[in-house]
């Protein structure tokens, strides 16, 4: 997941709850990145922008789902 897609938490996902997001709330990725400790590698990670619902700092990238874009109407 790229920055500058647009996303969702997946349905039923715990951490939604616990960032206080609302459920179905767009979110525009600001950052991904994944941390290491050593030899074990951590889960990719992402920054989401939810507008009025805040940002979410570091949650699991597995946590999402993208959101595809709109195709035009011709």
């Amino acid at each position: 997941m790229d920055r500058g897609v647009q996303v969702k938490f997946k349905q039923g996902s715990k951490a939604r709850a616990n960032w206080r997001v609302r459920d179905g709330i767009a979110g525009l990725v600001l950052a991904r990145y994944s941390c290491s400790a050593g030899a074990s590698e951590k889960p990719e990670r992402l920054d989401v922008h939810f507008g009025t619902d805040g940002i979410v700092w570091g949650e699991r990238a597995s946590e999402f789902e993208i959101i595809p874009p709109e195709r035009p109407h011709s």
